[in-house]
Formats: structure tokens, C-alpha cells, sequence
């Protein structure tokens, strides 16, 4: 057994001493949760040149917090994630 093959053993144990993350589909509202956090960053940057006030880009983000966390609280299982 080669070294790397030993270490691809090593790394795939399921030995019970580490949480199983798992790959899950990400919702509409995550996506969306992510993609308005970047744009709000984006205003951030450029609220200056736009001519209007930091609060929106505060509020976007704040918005864009709010669809992460609504996104994230709509899983099938309950558990909030």
C-alpha cells in the first residue's frame, strides 16, 4: 500500500470522533442570502461615486443577513441547518 493510499484510508475513517459535515443543495434563499451580502459589499465600495448614503449599503447587508439566516433555518430536517 503506497503512502498515498494509506493516507486517503487514513483521511476517509469513520471512526466517530469527527462530525460528518456532508454535501447538501443550497436553497433559493441562500443563494440569494449571498449574493445580495456581495452586492451590499460592492455598495459599500462604491457608494461614493453612486451618490448615496452608506446606510443602504448597511441595509442591503443587513437584508442579505436576513436571507442567510431564513435560508438556513429551512432545512428539511429541523435542525436549522
Amino acid at each position: 500500500m503506497g503512502a498515498l493510499s494509506k493516507l486517503r484510508k487514513w483521511a476517509n475513517r469513520d471512526d466517530g470522533r469527527f462530525y460528518q459535515v456532508g454535501n447538501e443543495s443550497i436553497g433559493a434563499l441562500t443563494a440569494m442570502g449571498v449574493l445580495v451580502v456581495i452586492g451590499a459589499l460592492i455598495l459599500w465600495q462604491l457608494h461614493s461615486q453612486a451618490g448615496i448614503s452608506g446606510f443602504w449599503a448597511i441595509a442591503v447587508g443587513i437584508a442579505g443577513l436576513a436571507l442567510l439566516l431564513a435560508g438556513g433555518t429551512s432545512g428539511s430536517n429541523g435542525s436549522g441547518t
